[in-house]
């Protein structure tokens, strides 16, 4: 089976860590042949290269919502003739269904990664989303919650929940070393890996930094990402004298960041599966997410894992009070973070659920 993966790029983010993680299984467990089109130059996971799989580069040459991909694309895919075009996102969808059509190939979206449409009905990015749903053979999200919000067709839906190589959580670096060079002095850490755009809360974060502050002065925050919002929040920092916060910026050794953390947290306005959230529990820490209406539930069990909370400063202080108050407390729900990923977000299951699908597609014919 050959196979066209068409994201926008493989920098930093959600989609594109489940991307090469779904290449990473389908390598070592396949046979499939499986090329990479990508719209961007800039490669931040490193090992994607390990994987040898063939990437072309199909530049944008005049705006952002370039046509010419339309043409220079069907391009690409008529060369490879693959059974399958598998796209990450709306405008690499977008561009692919001409290719889908002529070629009369199935054509998968993933589509749905938040719970919550940042796009107005009114407007280009809607009618891309809507024509993209239209030609797409199945619309993959990777929650509920994400597929509810967005009104996906049922029976062109396909939920398939993130998958983590769990052998990437196999840390055995030093807490204190970790601690120590990136400027922990305190007794306790808490930790957020968040892109720092419109669509993460650090402003929040902040706040509970600062109320933590009054309360207890041996935890510091530490906050890793990067984003429009870097040097707004650098500057919040810097002029409010906020002590107990570390911004890191971008780093490539998330996990064993997070492992020398003892509290992971994401202050967000919705979230599908968060990619960071599975990697606090993988690793063994306590959660505690705003995500009130995303798929956070579909992985955290509350109170038993990690905690789903109101986007309020002086109640998220309260419970990584009552959480550092406890060390077996906070040990027990660590634990069961850890369990909760074992058994539900291993990649083993999520590359098998694509290889179902790509084999249905493939057998059934199934074009539009």
């Amino acid at each position: 089976m050959k196979i066209i993966f068409f994201i926008e790029s493989l920098r930093a983010g959600g989609k594109e860590r489940r991307m090469i993680e779904l290449l990473h299984y389908l390598k070592n467990n396949t046979d499939y042949k499986m090329y990479v089109v990508s719209t961007e130059e800039e490669v931040h996971y490193k090992y994607f290269y390990d994987l040898k799989i063939p990437i072309t580069i199909l530049k944008r040459k005049w705006v952002k919502k370039d046509p010419s991909m339309f043409v220079r694309f069907y391009k690409i895919a008529r060369e490879i003739n693959p059974d399958i075009i598998h796209t990450w996102g709306t405008m690499t969808t977008f561009y692919a269904v001409p290719s889908k059509i002529l070629l009369r190939k199935p054509l998968l979206a993933n589509l749905v990664s938040d719970s919550k449409k940042y796009f107005q009905y009114w407007s280009l990015s809607n009618l891309f989303f809507m024509i993209s749903c239209f030609f797409a053979n199945y619309i993959i999200g990777n929650s509920n919650a994400g597929l509810l919000a967005y009104g996906i067709n049922k029976k062109r839906q396909c939920l398939i929940y993130n998958g983590v190589r769990l052998e990437r959580f196999d840390v055995t670096a030093d807490k204190d070393e970790i601690r120590n060079i990136i400027g922990v002095k305190t007794r306790f850490m808490v930790i957020m890996v968040a892109s720092m755009t419109k669509y993460k809360d650090h402003d929040l974060l902040l706040d509970v930094a600062k109320h933590t502050y009054e309360t207890n002065k041996e935890i510091t925050f530490v906050v890793v990402g990067d984003g429009e919002e870097y040097h707004r929040i650098q500057k919040r920092c810097n002029e409010e004298d906020i002590k107990n916060t570390i911004l890191l910026g971008k780093r490539d050794n998330t996990e064993n960041l997070i492992y020398a953390a003892d509290i992971g947290i994401l202050c967000t306005y919705g979230e599908g599966i968060s990619n960071v959230i599975i990697e606090y529990m993988a690793l063994g820490k306590p959660v505690i997410t705003t995500d009130q209406i995303g798929g956070s539930r579909e992985l955290i069990e509350e109170g038993k894992s990690g905690y789903i909370v109101e986007s309020n400063a002086e109640k998220i202080t309260f419970l990584i009070l009552k959480i550092f108050a406890d060390e077996n407390r906070r040990i027990d729900l660590g634990k069961r973070g850890a369990e909760i990923i074992r058994s539900k977000f291993d990649i083993r299951r999520m590359g098998q659920e694509y290889c179902n699908l790509y084999k249905h597609c493939w057998h059934s014919g199934k074009v539009n």
